[in-house]
This record gives C-alpha cells, structure tokens and sequence, in this order.
C-alpha cells in the first residue's frame, strides 16, 4: 500500500513537471490576449475622455468669453461716461456665475472687488492675462 502511495506521489511530482511549462506557455499566451484586450479598451476609453474633455474646454471657453465681453463693455461704459456706476449686467452676471461650479472662483472675487469699489480697469488691463489663464 505505502509503495503505491509512493509511486502515485512520484507520478504526481512527474506531472507537476510536465504541466509547469504548459502552464507558463498558457500564462504567456493569456498575458498577450489580455495585453491586446486592454489596449483595445484603454483606446476606447481615451477616446469618450477625450471627447468629455474636449466638451469641458468649449464649456469653460464660452465661459471665458462671456467674462471678458462682460468685463469689456463695463470698462467700455466707464471710458464714455461721465458718471459711472457698475451696471445691472455686470452685477447679474456675477451672480448667475455663482451657479456655474466650474466657474472660476478667483474672477468671481475680482468681480467682487470691482462691485466693492475696485476699478474694472484692474480687470481690463488684466484681461489678456485671465484669458491665457483660464481658455483652454
């Protein structure tokens, strides 16, 4: 009994062997497959990223734009106007901008300087600057 035993653990051993290097081929093999799968999806996947990303920039581009027509037709109505005080368009946009969670919060507070007595020309003359900052 104890000899069967023992030549079953040696068949056994023999077979551990065999089967080790079919078992690294089938590791190889499933490495590549896996490797062509990943790349295929990982393509995929870069391209709905991009597309999102590319959404975002027109988003906040728009954004950037509207901020600087805002900022120049208030600097605009200052130059021509003897008396000047900030206008409601000035003032709603800052506040519609408070909606929009990827609206800078840096031009906010300096819009909120402007409404406290800054001088929009601080952002005017600033403008080249926010734009190169923020348009994507």
């Amino acid at each position: 009994m104890i000899q069967s035993i023992l030549e079953k653990l040696k068949l056994l051993e023999i077979r551990k062997s065999d089967g080790s290097p079919r078992i690294k081929e089938i590791e190889e093999k499933r490495a590549e497959e896996l490797a062509k799968v990943n790349k295929k999806y990982d393509h995929m996947i870069d391209d709905v990223s991009n597309e999102v990303n590319e959404f975002e920039r027109s988003i906040m581009n728009e954004l950037i734009d509207s901020f600087v027509k805002i900022i120049m037709a208030e600097f605009d109505a200052k130059r021509s106007a003897s008396e000047y005080s900030i206008s409601d368009q000035f003032r709603t946009f800052r506040e519609e901008m408070t909606e929009i969670p990827i609206f800078p919060n840096e031009l906010m507070e300096r819009m909120d300087k402007v409404i406290n007595g800054d001088p929009i020309e601080s952002l005017a003359y600033d403008i080249e600057k926010i734009e190169s900052k923020y348009k994507l």
